[in-house]
């Protein structure tokens, strides 16, 4: 399972995406601008979304590793937030349904070993008038770009990550929820969509 390979490199995992933390932190922020009231956040890794909530969001987080939930709870803590902390997988998520207003799923779905039944555990525990932010790879509007680099990339991620960067998230994530925004970044490898049911 992709949990042992992020055990594995949670304390450099940082490191390893120092030079993506400059193209994707501002979008990250802007992600998690639109959180409100109690919002949840899937695939919190290490934490880099934290600088960003406002203090009047009740805030729950869930990883399906371990070790960067650790991280991300020492990151919290040198914030001051109050942070509830789940090891949890998105394709089962242990909340009552329609329980909240805000989801943010940030460079998630790429890892994800069912994503078509994560999406449904999504689509269940968000309120019926509440938000769903997805910031995540997706495939190119560029054909050349998707065989020059993203299916190289995923030769190199997929085995140490399970990271499959050739995943069209955005077809799926309209199969569960109505766009109301979407913003394509990098030629479409990182799209920013802000849904609802």
């Amino acid at each position: 399972m992709y949990h042992h390979k992020y055990d594995a490199i949670a304390e450099n995992y940082d490191k390893f995406e120092r030079i993506l933390d400059s193209f994707f932190l501002p979008l990250r922020q802007k992600a998690v601008s639109y959180a409100k009231g109690r919002t949840l956040e899937v695939g919190i890794g290490t934490g880099k979304n934290l600088p960003y909530y406002s203090k009047d969001v009740e805030l729950y987080a869930i990883d399906g590793s371990e070790g960067m939930l650790k991280i991300a709870q020492k990151r919290a803590k040198k914030l001051g937030l109050d942070v509830k902390f789940f090891k949890m997988d998105a394709e089962k998520l242990s909340f009552p349904s329609e329980y909240f207003d805000t989801i943010i799923v940030s460079f998630v779905f790429c890892t994800v070993p069912n994503p078509v039944r994560a999406m449904g555990e999504l689509r269940r525990v968000l309120k019926p008038n509440g938000k769903i932010i997805f910031l995540e790879h997706t495939l190119s509007n560029s054909k050349v770009l998707n065989l020059l680099f993203l299916r190289i990339l995923k030769l190199f991620l997929y085995p140490i990550l399970g990271d499959d960067t050739l995943r069209k998230t955005h077809n799926l994530v309209r199969d569960f929820f109505k766009i109301e925004r979407e913003e394509r970044y990098y030629l479409g490898i990182v799209r920013l969509m802000v849904c609802k049911k």
